[in-house]
């Protein structure tokens, strides 16, 4: 009997300290996860903060990341764990352990002309989920191949549309790869650069070519203040 007692201390003294462990003082399981999007702010050479595309700031207090990979402006998919809430009025929203951060692909706006037309592609592609956020419009995007890399681009034409929008175009270039198996990936496309007179908001149209039909996409672009 006195031996059972022992086990039975041990056995809850073990699940006490397996429960102290895997929570922390604000209630976050440390075997949780977050997978976001967001964009790396250097705040100095050996620092830096991530601003969600959904708002939140996240700093860094345990990260699996060496700063030295990280650039300034750099889109990332972020792999995080919340440590614990910031003080009310703080810069940041959380405080995380980064478990990984992968690079986003992310390309200038390319101005249109009729030289690069044939380069762009005339390939199919569906956009079903796209977003502005930090300034930057990304787009998560499926298309058909298996063997070949293949080139997407946001085109920004010189004339407007009827309804005085800005006119930009999604190509895919899928350089005559067979159409194997579907595929996904996400690309985002830095606004501020191009549209970097607007102070309120301005009107974007871009279209692209479906796989069953023209496409279009209406969304507002309002700069980061």
């Amino acid at each position: 009997m006195k031996n059972q007692k022992v086990v039975t201390l041990i056995i809850l003294l073990l699940s006490a300290t397996f429960a102290f462990t895997s929570c922390n003082d604000d209630g976050y399981s440390l075997d949780k996860f977050w997978l976001e999007v967001g964009t790396i702010e250097k705040t100095s050479d050996q620092d830096y903060r991530i601003i969600l595309d959904k708002g939140p700031v996240l700093y860094p207090s345990v990260s699996n990341v060496p700063v030295r990979y990280l650039e300034n402006n750099m889109r990332v998919y972020a792999d995080f764990t919340i440590l614990q809430d910031a003080n009310p009025g703080s810069s940041v929203d959380h405080y995380v352990r980064v478990n990984d951060l992968q690079k986003l692909l992310t390309k200038p706006i390319v101005p249109y002309t009729e030289a690069i037309n044939d380069s762009l592609g005339m390939d199919p592609i569906e956009l079903p989920e796209y977003w502005i956020a930090n300034d930057f419009i990304t787009f998560r995007f499926f298309y058909a191949g298996g063997a070949k890399e293949h080139m997407v681009n946001l085109t920004k034409h010189e004339e407007l549309t009827a309804d005085e929008k800005i006119l930009l175009e999604f190509r895919h270039n899928a350089y005559g790869d067979p159409e194997n198996k579907s595929l996904y990936g996400y690309v985002s496309f830095p606004l501020k650069e191009v549209f970097n007179e607007v102070t309120d908001s301005v009107q974007l149209h871009i279209k692209y070519k479906g796989f069953d039909e023209e496409r279009t996409i209406d969304i507002t672009y309002r700069p980061r203040k």
